[in-house]
């Protein structure tokens, strides 16, 4: 099943299970559990354990949705709550304040998911995919377009969002599409056009959507 695919049985938040009384400030070491979900928002995570410099203080509130449904789920809990949404990929070369993050800090990272269709060259991947591990696979089996992505750390996410990019070459120019997911729960598919790319930069930058996944045209 594709991530698109796990849009359905959204936790509404009157169902919310938690282990102590649900408010928009958080205590020290309360866990929130999302039923229908392998979700758990957790106060007071140290964002030094996920990132590659290894230092920082705590997310008011911390989550790592495995799939597109406890996403939206761990949306509208901060959206109920008006919580500030903070999205964290692979962490690489982030320097978070002592002082640590506000609201809910969502982690992508184990959104996994790959799809290679080699009648048309198109890789589907979810946010949270290596970007060089893709790189290194996809030349491994013959197949160009990722070579400049070998050297980068980093998430597709983070890729997409940053039009990241080396040697000349840039994921806008490889990409296809990008699901995001909005707020509100909506899911859209955007085009490289629509999404405003230019050096280093699109049109997602700064705003509070988050991309779910992408589709990749490499060449044989």
């Amino acid at each position: 099943m594709t991530i698109s695919q796990a849009v359905g049985n959204v936790c509404t938040a009157s169902a919310l299970n938690t282990k102590k009384q649900q408010t928009a400030n958080s205590v020290e070491n309360e866990v929130i559990y999302l039923p229908n979900t392998d979700c758990a928002i957790k106060s007071q995570a140290f964002l030094s354990a996920f990132t590659s410099y290894r230092v920082g203080g705590a997310a008011q509130w911390f989550v790592a949705p495995r799939n597109l449904e406890a996403l939206q789920a761990s949306l509208k809990y901060a959206k109920e709550r008006d919580l500030r949404v903070t999205t964290l990929g692979a962490g690489s070369n982030l320097l978070v304040s002592d002082g640590g993050i506000s609201g809910l800090v969502i982690a992508t990272r184990h959104l996994r998911f790959s799809h290679f269709d080699p009648q048309t060259g198109q890789l589907t991947v979810a946010a949270g995919e290596s970007i060089p591990s893709l790189a290194w696979e996809a030349a491994s089996l013959g197949w160009q377009g990722l070579e400049w992505a070998v050297g980068i750390p980093g998430t597709v996410g983070g890729a997409v969002v940053m039009n990241a990019g080396a040697h000349n070459s840039c994921i806008a120019d490889m990409l296809v599409s990008a699901q995001v997911l909005s707020p509100d729960g909506t899911l859209e598919t955007l085009t490289p056009d629509q999404l405003g790319y230019s050096y280093r930069t699109s049109l997602l930058q700064g705003g509070d959507r988050i991309v779910t996944q992408a589709t990749l045209q490499l060449t044989p």
